[in-house]
């Protein structure tokens, strides 16, 4: 008579390691991935800005994508696949880096519901390294940038090389040291 519980599908088939990968999304199709990740259970994550547009006179709010064409997601491969099978996903990217892309998602949380304005910042970020010392966003880090007279924060995705920018005023900034 031989064992049947060693032969389980559970054992056979052991899950594998929920690691985050990207999504790159076709042009506005971000939130229905979202939702198609949502439906199946997979872990994910579309951090969303609200935008005001005026048409007519009359102001129509909605949420965007602070990243255009992305979407993260936390799964093994085969939702990667699942996803593009769906044709609004293009490609996907695996992240090499878990903790270092966990820690950039979570400072642009934070800056999100902060309730400082906050928007795309399409380019690798070139200046000084700076730490919040005090406010809502004490203890995130990103580099500073001048734009248009205003100082901005630049919260980096190393993967994406894109960054998000959120205005903050410069004394609540200190420099930091390599």
């Amino acid at each position: 008579m031989t064992n049947h519980e060693t032969d389980s599908p559970s054992t056979l088939h052991a899950p594998l390691d929920k690691r985050w990968m990207i999504l790159h999304t076709k042009a506005r199709q971000e939130k229905a991935v979202a939702k198609f990740l949502a439906a199946g259970g997979i872990e994910h994550d579309l951090p969303l800005v609200e935008r005001v547009t005026v048409t007519r006179g009359r102001k129509h709010r909605s949420e965007v994508p602070l990243f255009s064409s992305y979407v993260f997601v936390k799964g093994e491969k085969q939702a990667a696949y699942d996803a593009i099978a769906t044709k609004r996903v293009a490609s996907f990217i695996e992240v090499n880096d878990q903790t270092r892309l966990e820690a950039e998602l979570a400072a642009i949380h934070l800056a999100l519901e902060s309730g400082f304005e906050v928007e795309e910042f399409p380019k690798l970020a070139i200046g000084t390294s700076a730490r919040v010392t005090k406010g809502p966003l004490l203890g995130v880090e990103g580099i500073v940038i001048e734009e248009a007279r205003r100082t901005c924060l630049v919260l980096h995705v190393e993967m994406l090389g894109r960054g998000a920018a959120v205005e903050i005023e410069r004394d609540l900034l200190e420099e930091i040291e390599d």
